[in-house]
């Protein structure tokens, strides 16, 4: 594994870009990470670390990379449970819209076409907590080029708005597995049959599973909800979907 930074020049700005590479010959598929709320740091990494482990060249984009620095939660103090740094956490999350992260995602995706160990062509994603819908807007608007998308203690899928993520699935081509904490107070588990109904009348193959006891944030080895039992069935989950779907050449 071989971790490297680069930088992409957006529309927005300049966003920094977290790779994490197989030590194996290439090209090797990409899958790109959606940010959780709380920000780049080490939980982050350690993921993309391990997507890179299983043979995937691993994406991590900073989507805080547009706002000023006074306006970026920083992760260390909101751990600490420091409250000025949630406001400003849930403030920076208010300021995201996903047509900017889709239309990123594509200068991203442009980029990494030129970079010789990785196979763009057809992709796969995880996304965390508000990463979990940009990783189902992606679905919605990348076609047969996204080929699986794992999406973790999810938030946002199903709102009462008219554009609500759950109401655009009919676009959705690749495969999609989605993890939800049984104990998660951000995302209520009444969110789920919208969902999956829409899903199932689209026809787009899906796995959903909600995992016993878990809390919003579950995967994240230093977020207060963290599960290692469920965060390894969603890696367990996560992982069987790439194989499926987004296989690795021998």
């Amino acid at each position: 594994m071989t971790p490297t930074q680069i930088e992409i020049t957006t529309a927005r700005g300049t966003m920094p870009v977290y790779l994490s590479s197989p030590d194996a010959a290439g090209p090797r598929p990409a899958v790109i990470l959606f940010m959780d709320a709380q920000g780049i740091r080490g939980d982050l990494h350690t993921a993309a670390n391990r997507l890179s482990d299983a043979g995937y060249v691993a994406v991590l984009p900073d989507l805080y990379y547009w706002l000023d620095s006074a306006d970026r939660p920083d992760p260390a103090r909101l751990v600490a449970g420091d409250e000025q740094e949630f406001a400003r956490m849930y403030a920076a999350v208010g300021r995201m819209r996903d047509e900017d992260v889709v239309n990123d995602t594509r200068t991203l995706l442009d980029r990494l076409a030129s970079v010789q160990e990785i196979d763009s062509s057809q992709w796969g994603c995880v996304g965390f907590c508000m990463g979990g819908r940009f990783g189902m807007r992606a679905a919605e608007g990348f076609g047969d080029e996204l080929r699986a998308a794992s999406l973790l203690h999810p938030t946002g899928l199903v709102t009462d708005e008219p554009d609500s993520p759950h109401r655009g699935v009919a676009s959705v081509r690749g495969e999609l597995y989605l993890g939800y904490g049984e104990a998660d107070a951000v995302t209520p588990l009444d969110t789920i049959p919208p969902l999956r109904e829409q899903l199932e009348q689209h026809g787009v193959p899906h796995t959903i599973e909600v995992l016993a006891g878990a809390e919003h944030g579950y995967t994240m080895p230093h977020h207060m909800g963290y599960n290692r039992a469920a965060a390894e069935r969603a890696w367990e989950g996560t992982l069987a979907l790439f194989a499926r779907a987004l296989p690795v050449a021998a």
